[in-house]
């Protein structure tokens, strides 16, 4: 297990897509766990909007955090 992944999980990649995490290198430390890791790209392209709010209403700025994910994702051309 990387040592990023043990220290981020779901929880804080859905930090990250809510707004609640505490700095930038936190919000990068995500990015990056989601760019090399095969498990956290995994987690992050199955999250919709009703994951983050149960309610399925998320505002922009929630919507565009999880779509930069999804393609930071993407783009690593992970397989999962």
């Amino acid at each position: 297990m990387s040592p990023v992944l043990a220290i981020y999980g779901k929880d804080h990649i859905l930090g990250y897509v809510r707004g609640t995490l505490e700095d930038d290198e936190e919000k990068q430390d995500i990015e990056s766990l989601v760019e090399s890791d095969p498990r956290a790209a995994k987690i992050v392209r199955k999250l919709s909007e009703v994951d983050i709010d149960d309610q399925g209403t998320v505002d922009d700025s929630v919507r565009r955090r999880l779509e930069k994910l999804q393609n930071i994702a993407t783009q690593a051309g992970i397989m999962v």
